[in-house]
């Protein structure tokens, strides 16, 4: 009975680190008249924009790969999300038109 518990709880902790370190990585800002959440996980590399009155976009770029949202209204969240490349420098984008 013990040992479950123990293993419970270390898989607990596990988790809340998990967790709590994948938010660290996590930035919101305001560029362009807009709100950009960007970041990356332990798993991908992420770019969300939203505004209010501009035709916009979000973007990843790495080694290899462009992944885009393409050009949405205004007034939408645009989202793009691909697997991180781990050692690589990954980067984010946003756009308005």
């Amino acid at each position: 009975m013990k040992i479950k518990k123990s293993v419970a709880t270390l898989v607990l902790c596990g988790a809340l680190f998990t967790v709590g370190a994948t938010a660290a990585f996590a930035k919101m800002a305001y560029p362009g008249g807009g709100t950009w959440n960007y970041g990356e996980n332990s798993s991908y590399v992420y770019s969300n924009y939203y505004h209010k009155t501009k035709t916009h976009k979000s973007s990843v770029k790495g080694p290899g790969y462009y992944v885009t949202s393409g050009w949405k209204s205004k007034d939408v969240w645009t989202f793009a999300l691909h697997k991180q490349k781990k050692g690589y420098a990954d980067r984010t984008y946003w756009s308005t038109k």
